[in-house]
């Protein structure tokens, strides 16, 4: 984090704040939508087609949940990082995370060297 002034690390700290407010506004809307459209087909006869465009639906709304939980906690990961003084230090390499690549992305956990080499060790 030595590489990171504290007004970057108050900004950092601010748009993880941002975007965790974010992604429980999303997780929220989504458990509304699943909530929503059972209770627009509760007492109606359902046909198959309607099940299965509910199902497919919630199956999809689910999903988007996962991801955002995912997200979200990559950004509990950052705050911890953030309060143990690790934030910014590539958990790789142990070098620092360029500050422009921390703003792009402040859940970063590798620097842009070490994520190419793991992206590249995928392909």
């Amino acid at each position: 984090m030595k590489h990171l002034s504290s007004d970057d690390i108050k900004s950092l700290h601010q748009r993880l704040v941002v975007l965790r407010n974010q992604l429980l506004d999303e997780i929220d809307a989504a458990q509304a939508d699943i909530r929503a459209s059972h209770e627009a087909l509760e007492g109606e006869v359902k046909s198959g087609s309607d099940a299965s465009e509910l199902t497919r639906f919630e199956e999809l709304r689910r999903a988007e949940i996962a991801v955002d939980e995912r997200m979200l906690n990559a950004v509990s990961e950052a705050e911890r990082r953030m309060n143990e003084g690790l934030y910014g230090t590539c958990s790789v390499c142990g070098g620092p995370i360029a500050t422009d690549r921390l703003f792009a992305l402040p859940t970063a956990t590798r620097c842009a060297s070490c994520e190419d080499r793991s992206v590249a060790k995928m392909n």
